[in-house]
């Protein structure tokens, strides 16, 4: 069983957490995705973590110290490269396996259409969960989701924690 964090704004993280739980979970594997807070921060500090997807840092603003922790013992970081990069500082000078979407043209994941459907750029090869190395490419989300439809970041971040674990067609 792998434990995937997710760091969001309280508004989006049970619908994130949602999409994940549907599209990861099958009847031979299990994924169990944990919101991570100020508030839960304590009660999972024995947890390793195999991802961590950080869409904002603002609810992590007292436990950086616990953080740390979480973060060094994960496989992957999955992180909003848009948000202040004054928050990025959580995560520097550690050796971690860090993929960044949004829509700086650095990051490792970015859009590159957000009409009807979104189109993500994979600019880097990534190696996913099962040792697969993905190439860049373009990739097609097809988002049935309205709510997370609105929100772009939202949708870069599901879809590139559905890529690492071997998703060949992203449909939320």
């Amino acid at each position: 069983m792998a434990f995937i964090g997710i760091i969001a704004e309280s508004k989006n993280e049970m619908q994130i957490k949602r999409i994940l739980d549907n599209n990861l979970n099958s009847p031979n594997k299990e994924n169990t995705v944990i919101i991570i807070n100020d508030k839960s921060i304590d009660n999972i500090r024995n947890i390793r973590f195999e991802t961590i997807l950080i869409m904002s840092l603002e609810e992590i603003t007292e436990k950086k110290e616990a953080m740390n922790e979480l973060f060094k013992n994960a496989k992957y970081i999955v992180i909003n490269s848009d948000i202040d990069n004054n928050n990025l500082e959580i995560i520097n000078n550690m050796k971690l396996n860090v993929i960044t979407f949004g829509f700086n043209q650095k990051s490792t994941i970015t859009a590159s259409s957000v009409e009807e459907n979104l189109m993500l750029c994979l600019q880097r090869k990534i190696i996913d969960i099962n040792k697969n190395v993905l190439e860049p490419q373009e990739i097609q989300v097809k988002i049935f989701n309205k709510k997370l439809s609105n929100n772009t970041h939202n949708s870069m971040g599901v879809a590139s924690i559905l890529l690492i674990y071997g998703k060949k067609e992203i449909i939320f």
